[in-house]
């Protein structure tokens, strides 16, 4: 009988040998699964490039382990998953940027191209920059955030802010961060959206004598109007 069990306990043993998973590679596979909502979303995209950097490290360890460590099937899956968003995301980011404006506008970043040019102070009175000045009387797409007024539908016109930060929801926004955009009379409105706008339109400099307060130094004359595709 003792003969019977000592020619048994290897098999015993090895049946429920225990090989522990790497914590790169648990962490490669849910990088994958989260990376999933970077087809749709951009901001998940930097989750998929680090998920495969975490999969080829995972990938290394289990194979220099001598087979002391599990989990390179999970480490596999998570590495395809961070691959087919990565690809799909940037095929659909590409796609918004190359198609959100509109036939006949020029895009504007309202932080770069607007808000750091600030103003020129000259003969004792502030003057719009020169670059700014430039973009008066053209036609701008730009994305922002509404600046919340209390009415959430049929505005016919509202304030843009470049951010969504506390200077711009609660507070006074500076000058060179908000413009008033006005819809035509011609069709309901826009309803008021929390996330990210982009809008296009006749882009006009105001007198910055009368600016201030909630009276922005910068008017758009809007024609188009949806949240963004894209955050750039």
């Amino acid at each position: 009988m003792a003969e019977t069990l000592d020619r048994m306990s290897p098999d015993v043993s090895n049946e429920f040998a225990y090989r522990p998973v790497p914590p790169l590679a648990a962490a490669t596979f849910g990088a994958g699964l989260f990376s999933l909502i970077g087809i749709m979303v951009e901001f998940a995209l930097p989750i998929a490039i680090l998920g495969i950097l975490f999969g080829f490290m995972a990938a290394r360890q289990i194979r220099r382990a001598d087979g002391d460590y599990s989990g390179g099937g999970i480490t596999k899956i998570g590495i395809a998953l961070c691959v087919l968003c990565l690809v799909g995301g940037s095929v659909r980011l590409a796609h918004a940027i190359a198609t959100e404006v509109p036939d006949g506008f020029q895009r504007v970043n309202f932080t770069r191209d607007i808000s750091k040019k600030g103003f020129v102070f000259r003969d004792g009175v502030n003057e719009f920059h020169g670059d700014v000045k430039a973009l008066d009387g053209q036609k701008l797409f730009i994305k922002g955030y509404m600046y919340p007024s209390g009415q959430m539908q049929g505005l016919r016109e509202f304030i843009l802010c470049r951010d969504s930060g506390e200077c711009c929801f609660g507070g006074q926004p500076k000058l060179t961060d908000m413009i008033r955009v006005r819809v035509p009379d011609n069709g309901g409105g826009v309803d008021y959206y929390a996330g990210l706008v982009a809008v296009a339109g006749d882009f006009r400099l105001n007198d910055l004598r009368r600016a201030g307060n909630l009276q922005p130094a910068y008017e758009l004359d809007v024609s188009h109007f949806n949240p963004a595709k894209s955050l750039y």
